[in-house]
């Protein structure tokens, strides 16, 4: 019998073994951006999430919150089982318990590998868009977002509001989704993945908010996940940027990229004004104190109380619970190469410069 258990014991060893060095190889590989781009992004990693996007796509539930609650729940289940296990002494039984789970994180680690990791290590999403290299400097910076502040009055003059000054959707959730779909298409680069993409409402968006999450793309099953709880003028922007790491963007400065592009490039007023409330609102923050109020005061009233409404609408969740969830991310984006860490979201200032040479030409 203890023959057996030892073999047992050595089997489990060295399958572990195994999966960890199929881990190792992966991640050694996709760290090199040649293969990251035509090996893994247009190859391995593209056909994955085609299969994956063709089983979840056009069900309209989200996948990712019934993964959340079943690891929470499975969490808390575990570790009682472990802990009672412990108390009656069964370690053997313990071991395999802790073998399983290790086996379950690695093989998680590993199909992290498979789906989206290498996309951090390909290349630049710029000339995909159809953008040349800018130059960045505070001349260009104000140039820009003079710019985009004047464009920004012009659409939202447009645009209807709601009693507290928020602008009115005219798109509805799968509309907006259509023309970010159609805009990929329209951007004509194999760099994108061909599919089509469908976000999915989080039903629980408010804990989503607790959390400082705004929208996620969970690679395991190729589905962009929305906050729906959020100002109005953001969730365009937001959609753009979860569909764009669907596409094969992972870095978020580039996810936030392709999001103002396809937002300024689009004819959707709603959709376009998306992308100048949040690209006038980056800009004017990288400006000189005098510079930025010039700016400011060139803003409508309408457009400052939306600004307004949206700080005080993130301000009711932020917490504890919020620091703890920026903290995660943050040691996430830096495992995977991000130096920067969640400060990456806001390097941005090139692709918007670009933008408005584009543009204004």
């Amino acid at each position: 019998m203890e023959s057996l258990f030892a073999a047992k014991k050595s089997s489990r060893l060295k399958n572990l073994l195994i999966l960890l060095l199929c881990t190792a190889i992966i991640y050694f590989l996709s760290d090199f951006p040649f293969l990251a781009e035509y090996v893994f992004a247009r190859g391995v990693t593209r056909f994955i999430g085609f299969v994956l996007n063709t089983f979840t796509n056009y069900i309209p539930v989200s996948f990712y919150e019934f993964t959340a609650l079943f690891l929470i729940a499975g969490g808390i289940s575990l570790a009682a089982v472990i802990l009672v296990m412990t108390a009656k002494k069964r370690f053997a039984l313990v071991r395999v318990y802790l073998y399983r789970l290790v086996s379950a994180v690695v093989a998680v680690v590993a199909a992290f590998g498979l789906t989206y990791a290498p996309l951090y290590e390909r290349y630049s999403s710029f000339d995909a868009l159809g953008l040349t290299h800018a130059e960045v400097n505070e001349e260009k910076i104000y140039a820009a977002a003079e710019y985009f502040v004047n464009l920004l009055a012009e659409t939202s003059s447009s645009l209807s509001r709601d009693k507290d000054r928020n602008v009115l959707p005219t798109s509805e959730f799968n509309d907006l989704a259509s023309e970010f779909n159609a805009g990929f298409d329209k951007l004509n680069s194999d760099y994108f993945n061909g599919y089509k993409v469908i976000p999915k409402k989080v039903s629980m968006s408010v804990p989503m908010s607790y959390l400082g999450i705004t929208g996620i793309y969970f690679p395991f099953y190729a589905e962009s996940n929305l906050n729906v709880n959020v100002p109005p003028y953001t969730l365009p922007f937001t959609m753009a940027h979860e569909m764009a790491h669907a596409k094969g963007v992972s870095r978020e400065n580039e996810a936030n990229g392709v999001a103002y592009a396809l937002c300024l490039y689009s004819s959707d007023s709603y959709i376009r004004y998306s992308g100048l409330m949040n690209a006038s609102a980056y800009l004017i923050n990288r400006l000189n104190e005098e510079k930025y109020q010039e700016l400011v005061n060139k803003l409508p009233e309408e457009i400052l109380a939306e600004y307004a409404n949206a700080n005080a609408h993130y301000e009711k969740y932020e917490g504890v619970i919020d620091e703890i969830s920026s903290f995660f991310n943050d040691l996430f984006l830096k495992s995977n190469g991000v130096q920067s860490g969640i400060s990456s979201y806001g390097e941005t200032a090139e692709t918007l410069v670009a933008l408005y040479e584009k543009l204004s030409n």
